[in-house]
């Protein structure tokens, strides 16, 4: 019985060993050489990142034409020259957006720059935020309120799309 537990507890300890990938760290830096990240990956992942695939990386390259955008959330929205309370339209000024509180979801297209959660292909910021989006077309609802934050709701496409999560 003891030789059976000492093998046993011996393949515990060698079964992991000689069944773990071996992984390469990959530094990953944007234009400017600002070093971005750095992750683990398995030597066949870093096999085919030098063969030209970058999905082991989680950097996809899209092409699409607009970003598809639903945001609500309480907080100031200033448009250039504009008066309006509501719209549904095409606006090609530039819309700016600051939510205290809010919620963002969007589905990348082509033209992004985005600084919260993303998964895949969406993007979701929650809470504190703030974001640019220019060529919007859609619908825009402000609903204003006297004692608090006016709140704003868009939902269409834009085709720049800028998004910071102060929180994330």
């Amino acid at each position: 019985m003891k030789k059976f537990v000492a093998i046993l507890t011996l393949a515990l300890f060698v079964l992991p060993v000689s069944l773990a990938e071996n992984s390469v760290d990959v530094e990953i830096f944007n234009a400017v050489n600002e070093k971005v990240k750095e992750i683990k990956i398995s030597y066949e992942d870093a096999k085919r990142i030098e063969e030209g695939d970058l999905s082991p990386l989680r950097i996809k390259h899209d092409s699409g034409f607009s970003n598809y955008i639903i945001s609500c959330g309480g907080g100031k929205v200033f448009i250039p020259f504009s008066k309006e309370r509501s719209f549904l339209r095409l606006m090609l000024r530039p819309i700016l957006f600051h939510y205290s509180k809010g919620i963002t979801i969007t589905k990348f297209g082509a033209n992004y720059v985005w600084k919260g959660k993303s998964i895949d292909d969406y993007g979701l910021m929650i809470g504190n935020q703030f974001g640019i989006m220019l060529g919007f077309v859609g619908l825009h609802i402000k609903i204003g309120w006297k004692l608090r934050e006016d709140t704003h709701i868009f939902v269409g496409s834009s085709i720049l799309f800028i998004g910071y999560d102060k929180l994330g």
